[in-house]
């Protein structure tokens, strides 16, 4: 959905949308939308900058980290940005983040493009480590057997694998 800032009124604007799935632009490699993003903001324009509160909710479909198999998580937040207009960002050298930095975004031409800015606080919502359960066993790391569905019975080898060629010349004396 576009926005214009032009079209804020002095009291301000509430806004509540639905954003369709492919309306977000791709989030990973194993990270999908799998619902609408259901949103609502308030937004006040102060000069040229506009602040937005508000919140949104998902569900996004996620690879878990030890067994590979797709789950649903449900991702809510609720939103406080400061919009800024794309012009006025300056063109400093590299400097390091200041806490309030990570609550701008910018808006360009004069348009507020909230599919932008909702898919980044999509991938906010994604954990570092996405398990399909707290206490997924993963898979076995030498035949590949998914260890939440039962063992294996594989014999892990005896030592490092890294070292198996000395043990054959232990064998010649």
């Amino acid at each position: 959905m576009e926005i214009k800032v032009a079209d804020i009124p002095a009291e301000g604007l509430e806004i509540e949308l639905l954003e369709a799935a492919e309306g977000i632009e791709s989030l990973g490699a194993d990270t999908r939308l799998s619902s609408s993003v259901k949103a609502g903001f308030a937004l006040r324009k102060v000069g040229a900058t506009v602040y937005l509160a508000g919140w949104f909710e998902a569900v996004l479909e996620l690879a878990c980290s030890r067994c590979g198999k797709a789950f649903l998580h449900d991702a809510a937040s609720e939103l406080k940005l400061d919009l800024n207009p794309l012009e006025s960002a300056a063109t400093e050298e590299e400097r390091e983040l200041q806490p309030g930095d990570l609550e701008v975004e910018f808006y360009k031409n004069g348009v507020i493009e909230t599919a932008e800015f909702l898919r980044e606080q999509l991938l906010l919502q994604v954990p570092m480590k996405p398990l399909c359960k707290d206490d997924c066993k993963g898979l076995c790391q030498y035949c590949g057997q998914d260890l939440n569905e039962g063992q294996c019975g594989c014999e892990p080898p005896a030592g490092h694998p890294g070292l198996a060629g000395l043990k054959d010349l232990l064998k010649d004396k």
